[in-house]
């Protein structure tokens, strides 16, 4: 019996479920302490709907500065866009009423916006963000491969996976709509998942519903479009002509906005 060739330079055998980073958990926790006080914020699954919004709501301002032109970026509208749209319910919150915070008028903004901010920032770096220092680019100049850090709530320790982005080789044409693109962010952020999305033929190291994700329609709709942006940028970053070898890429942070949370907020919650 004739089988079809491997030509995505993918590997064959599979990996264990409890190596697969999950993108269909339908909730996710952060807690933090404030004194003797514990709170505690859950957040149901971001859709790419989610990230749209968040990043349609990151004010890019010129900063003038000695040497030139700068860009400074404002996330904090864009966190309190976040916050209200995927917040579920809070704990260690106490209301007048008695009432939970989630059944009052005023819910969320009900929460003191450092609790929110911080809350978003948590989740942002928890929930699974990038170790930028583990990306490679692989000698075939088609992969990106990079470790992906999450921080269970219900763990003291964290999670690591290992995943890979398989493209097909992009075009001249592909690459002139990156850089085109680069230069608008954040607000040409559908752009460049777009060019993710064309390019895509497979990924390692994804879960979803308890097994790794297949087809490119099931990349396409459930991959995190943050590390959309993050993978396709990395290829972006050494996609010419030429002999290529395996070697380490940096994509900036500030590229697609992800933080790290500021101090714990010294609010009294009454």
């Amino acid at each position: 019996m004739a089988t079809a060739a491997n030509t995505t330079g993918k590997p064959e055998q599979g990996i264990k479920t409890e190596n697969l980073f999950p993108l269909d958990a339908p909730e996710f926790a952060i807690r933090f302490r404030n004194g003797a006080k514990i709170f505690r914020h859950v957040f149901r699954h971001i859709t790419a709907a989610d990230w749209e919004a968040y990043y349609a709501s990151v004010i890019v301002e010129d900063a003038t500065e000695d040497r030139g032109v700068a860009e400074s970026i404002y996330q904090d509208t864009a966190s309190f866009v976040l916050y209200q749209r995927i917040i579920l319910r809070v704990e260690g919150y106490r209301t007048r009423g008695g009432c939970a915070p989630e059944e009052l008028a005023n819910w969320p903004d009900c929460v003191p916006q450092s609790h929110r901010l911080f809350a978003i920032g948590l989740l942002l770096e928890d929930y699974g963000s990038i170790a930028t220092d583990t990306f490679q680019l692989g000698a075939d100049g088609r992969s990106v491969l990079f470790t992906i850090v999450r921080a269970e709530e219900s763990s003291t320790t964290k999670q690591f996976f290992g995943v890979t982005h398989y493209f097909s080789r992009p075009t001249a044409h592909h690459r002139r709509r990156f850089l085109s693109a680069r230069s608008k962010f954040p607000s040409s952020e559908k752009e460049i998942v777009s060019l993710y999305d064309e390019l895509i033929e497979c990924v390692d190291g994804y879960g979803i519903a308890g097994r790794e994700i297949k087809s490119h329609a099931e990349i396409v709709r459930e991959m995190v479009p943050p590390h959309k942006l993050y993978a396709v940028s990395a290829l972006f970053d050494d996609c010419g002509p030429g002999q290529h070898r395996a070697r380490a890429v940096t994509p900036s942070p500030d590229f697609v906005g992800m933080k790290k949370a500021a101090s714990t907020p010294r609010v009294e919650v009454h």
